[in-house]
């Protein structure tokens, strides 16, 4: 099937459906420039993982972290939201049926205008800054200071734990309101759709097989072939901006 008759048949399935949950992951931001991080290329193919032990443990990773956050902080101001980021926030804010759950933690999807209110980041925020044990908010920019400083990093005011960045690290255990709220809302969609996302992390990758089970139709847009492609009701295998160009910005969804 042609890429225009393809796309002809994503917006039927767009219209006729009442209730859109949308995947994002890595293949949409590398669209706006951020490196995939874990391609052949990719962020972890060239600094060692800070596991989670370790940044409790270690004073040193802490530092780190905390510096690698900085250079993330550094980089994200260069990038900004591309078609594919604001065809999906013309979808979301359509209805108040239709959410996003992302893979991403570069904060795109709210700087093109999607609320955080409709927002699962299941691998969290780069953004964004916590403490572990009152989970007070806390703007990042007070350890990136120290980071680059080489200064101890503070801990939390309030309670005195330690504090970190709002991503979950390998050997972190997820955020399971955060899982618990994606299956909830995969189960009751419609149409699921899957962008820029290989379908092999989980546990997002187990969301589309939910989304079948449960009765929705269920599209992947990739660059390349995923593990779930034959459950899928449409595939459109190519470059997300090809696709996006050719989709028109006015999108007319009947609720």
């Amino acid at each position: 099937m042609e890429l225009s008759n393809q796309i002809t048949h994503f917006i039927e399935l767009i219209e006729k459906a009442n209730k859109i949950v949308i995947l994002t992951g890595a293949g949409i931001s590398t669209e706006s420039g951020l490196p995939d991080f874990r391609s052949d290329d990719g962020f972890w193919t060239k600094n060692k993982p800070i596991f989670f032990r370790d940044f409790l443990n270690d004073k040193d990773a802490r530092l780190l972290s905390w510096k690698r956050n900085y250079e993330l902080k550094e980089k994200l101001a260069e990038i900004k939201p591309n078609s594919g980021h604001f065809f999906i926030t013309n979808l979301i804010n359509k209805s108040q049926n239709n959410y996003l759950i992302t893979q991403n933690i570069d904060g795109l999807h709210q700087i093109s205008g999607i609320d955080d209110k409709k927002i699962i980041e299941i691998h969290g925020n780069a953004t964004k800054a916590s403490c572990l044990n009152c989970f007070k908010e806390f703007d990042p920019a007070i350890f990136h200071n120290a980071a680059i400083s080489d200064n101890e990093i503070p801990d939390c005011d309030a309670c005195g734990s330690i504090v970190k960045v709002s991503t979950i690290s390998f050997g972190q255990p997820m955020n399971e309101k955060d899982h618990t709220e994606a299956m909830f809302l995969t189960q009751s969609a419609d149409l699921f759709i899957s962008i820029g996302t290989s379908l092999v992390v989980q546990p997002v990758a187990s969301l589309p097989e939910l989304a079948k089970k449960s009765g929705a139709k269920f599209v992947i847009l990739n660059r390349e072939a995923t593990p779930l492609d034959a459950m899928a009701d449409l595939i459109i295998n190519a470059e997300l901006k090809d696709i996006f160009t050719k989709i028109s910005d006015d999108i007319s969804i009947v609720h």
